[in-house]
């Protein structure tokens, strides 16, 4: 698990406000958190972590009423023998391994609940609390494991008990609730028409918030909001309050597309959700001026440094995330910073004339020959997202370019051009794709995701998480050998 499913997880499982994951080591993925290659290595400062969350997690778990009821399904201390202890291990166990215990399982941890009881003298309460703090260090509560047996409808194909894990772990980045658990005991989770039902119920629910937080924030960047700033003494409007607000903006703008019914054809050109917090950034806006994910706050400021706009940073955000152009500069190539590569060393004021001047150098032109055009075209917006039409030292603010053969005054202008290149709807496919697997696309997976986008046809992005969740790539044990 993730430090975000884990969080998830233990405060859905046990109904505690902890969060030990926060103090987690970073997993270092390249892609997705969820990537499976950064998270099937475990270091030993991650597996004392684990220990010392269990330890604390158990204690939170049985210190209050409510909690404790929630696991304890009967009360140990009225019956002699370990029958009791049996029915809370197989029913606490069920839902922290996301699928039914082993006999062999179950025995094993009855032991351990009777071994406290005559060794430890523990009460028989402690005794459980000391068997679910053992639950909580099991490779099978910390890991997604796919080890079968096969769905009984669909040989070949995951169980009801994993798919529900894959199905609550995309869209909720937690454990699965009753409704999927009944679904898979029942291995209703086997066809298109049974998986449909459950995308919609589970968007619809509040934990879908995390779908939104973790897909999209970690695709687009979103989610380091919270550690970014801009200059206040050159942006008084910056604090906290406005971070909040633009943070809470983009996601609604995402939800649009994802349970609001909102077309991805429009994702570049959508009404922004409004905010009285954030008016005072709109406030200078020309009729017109904004619309689209390109210029929401939120894009426009993470793609800027704290003190200037970053037209090469913004670029780049663009063709690499959400068209999923690769780019990467050139070898052995060091590339100074504006500024530094003119020679005069002093604050940058006017950033395409500096951005001219790099482009001097026949090491930077290429990239900057393609990443400039695009930049630029935001240049009227500030750090923070605010309309401008000059620069800080009066310098009006040039905005125009040439893309692809096409001249254009500024971003309003560019955007028919970008969108024909989002059309295809190929880039958030392929983002879907990897984040529902928790591996990067293979050659091998072409085909698949070829399918997806087709049948997607630029619907919702609920609609597409239906197509990735009824693919085979989704629903089927990959064979010996092959990714998972």
């Amino acid at each position: 698990m993730t430090a975000s499913e884990y969080n998830n997880t233990v405060a859905h499982l046990l109904g505690t406000s902890l969060r030990p994951a926060d103090g987690f080591p970073a997993s270092g993925a390249k892609g997705f958190d969820a990537n499976a290659s950064a998270l099937s290595s475990l270091s030993q400062v991650l597996v004392q972590g684990y220990y010392d969350a269990a330890k604390e997690l158990a204690a939170d778990a049985f210190s209050s009423d409510a909690q404790r009821a929630a696991i304890l399904v009967c009360d140990p201390a009225e019956r002699a023998d370990a029958g009791c202890a049996r029915d809370i291990i197989e029913r606490f166990g069920l839902r922290a391994f996301r699928r039914p215990l082993q006999e062999a399982e179950v025995e094993r941890y009855v032991a351990q609940y009777t071994d406290a009881l005559t060794a430890l003298e523990m009460s028989p309460v402690e005794a459980v609390q000391h068997v679910v703090r053992t639950l909580l260090t099991s490779p099978s509560f910390l890991l997604r494991v796919e080890i079968g047996p096969d769905s009984k409808r669909a040989p070949g194909a995951l169980n009801g008990h994993e798919i529900a894990s894959r199905l609550s772990y995309l869209l909720w980045s937690s454990l699965p609730d009753e409704a999927l658990f009944d679904a898979a005991e029942r291995d209703e989770l086997a066809t298109e028409d049974e998986l449909r039902p459950q995308v919609d119920r589970m968007l619809a629910d509040p934990k879908s918030a995390a779908f939104l937080q973790n897909f999209f924030g970690q695709w687009l960047g979103t989610r380091t909001l919270p550690s970014h700033n801009a200059d206040t003494s050159l942006f008084p409007l910056w604090n906290d309050d406005l971070k909040g607000a633009i943070l809470d903006q983009a996601n609604a703008y995402f939800a649009d597309f994802t349970t609001g019914g909102r077309p991805w054809s429009e994702f570049l050109t959508a009404p922004h959700p409004e905010s009285p917090l954030l008016a005072p950034l709109y406030a200078n806006d020309p009729e017109g001026g904004r619309g689209g994910f390109l210029t929401l706050p939120a894009f426009l400021t993470l793609s800027s440094r704290a003190d200037r706009t970053s037209p090469t940073s913004r670029a780049k955000t663009i063709l690499m995330q959400l068209f999923c152009v690769p780019m990467a500069p050139p070898a052995n190539v060091d590339i100074p910073e504006l500024g530094v590569a003119s020679g005069d060393g002093v604050p940058i004021d006017n950033v395409r004339e500096q951005l001219e001047k790099h482009r001097e150098s026949p090491d930077c032109a290429s990239c900057h020959d393609v990443l400039d055009p695009i930049g630029l075209s935001l240049e009227n917006f500030d750090p923070t997202g605010a309309y401008r039409t000059e620069y800080p030292n009066g310098d009006a603010i040039d905005a125009s370019g040439t893309y692809d053969g096409t001249e254009f005054q500024d971003i309003s202008g560019l955007l028919p051009e970008l969108q024909k290149e989002a059309r295809s709807g190929a880039c958030p496919s392929e983002q879907l794709f990897a984040y529902a697997l928790r591996r990067t696309p293979t050659s091998e997976d072409r085909p698949a995701l070829e399918e997806i986008t087709a049948r997607w046809d630029g619907g919702t992005i609920a609609d597409l998480v239906k197509e990735v969740v009824t693919s085979e790539a989704f629903r089927l044990r990959p064979a010996r050998g092959e990714a998972r």
